[in-house]
């Protein structure tokens, strides 16, 4: 699950975009983690209690909602546009942002691994991308530079420490070696904020890693 200090960045609205919409996701489909931000909600509101007001212009709050891309309104969403196929089983949080995004596209990697770059997401530093890992099939042996966030929106995998399953997060940091590989049982989508470069521990993977960009954020 999201840790606590995570829950509190983004209930401040401290954490990137990317992070905030993944939170989004993982309470609406992780009973824990949606008491953990609500928590976090409520420790914030009570600061800001003690904080002087400060008038917004018109229109601001609707204007903010729809640069997130989450946290809009309930009317706002009842009238969400319906989603064919995968993106039907997908958090709304994150149909949201995909309504906005133009003409999304799976591109294939290495050994049937498929990934969907998110650039309405992404900022400086954040590289945010749906993958696809076919069942049994995963992502080579690495650890990383900075930390990493993944949310399991479909199917499950494991990464030789944890297994994960649908609405779990792993959070990976440069202390961490792992290899993650979906379940046999069947494929694994994910939502991946990666917040730093991805460091191969094999020595060929990591030279192609460089060579064709795999590992840019």
């Amino acid at each position: 699950m999201l840790d606590a200090p995570w829950m509190v960045d983004v209930a401040s609205g401290a954490a990137p975009k990317a992070v905030q919409v993944l939170a989004a996701c993982h309470a609406e489909m992780n009973a824990d983690a949606f008491r953990m931000l609500n928590q976090a909600e409520q420790v914030m509101g009570s600061l800001l209690e003690d904080t002087e007001p400060v008038a917004l212009s018109p229109g601001a709050f609707d204007a903010i909602s729809r640069e997130l891309g989450v946290f809009t309104d309930t009317a706002q969403s009842s009238e969400a546009p319906e989603v064919e196929g995968l993106f039907a089983k997908l958090p709304a949080a994150l149909r949201t942002v995909l309504d906005d995004h133009p003409h999304p596209i799976w591109m294939n990697k290495v050994g049937g691994v498929k990934e969907m770059p998110i650039e309405t997401l992404e900022e400086e530093g954040v590289r945010v991308r749906l993958l696809s890992l076919p069942a049994g099939r995963g992502v080579a042996e690495h650890t990383h530079e900075a930390e990493e966030l993944t949310l399991v929106l479909e199917g499950g995998f494991n990464d030789g420490h944890s297994d994960y399953v649908r609405g779990d997060v792993c959070h990976a940091d440069p202390n961490l070696t792992h290899n993650p590989r979906a379940h046999d049982d069947g494929p694994c989508i994910c939502l991946s904020v990666e917040m730093g470069r991805l460091k191969f521990t094999h020595p060929v993977v990591a030279m192609a890693s460089r060579m064709l960009g795999w590992d840019k954020n």
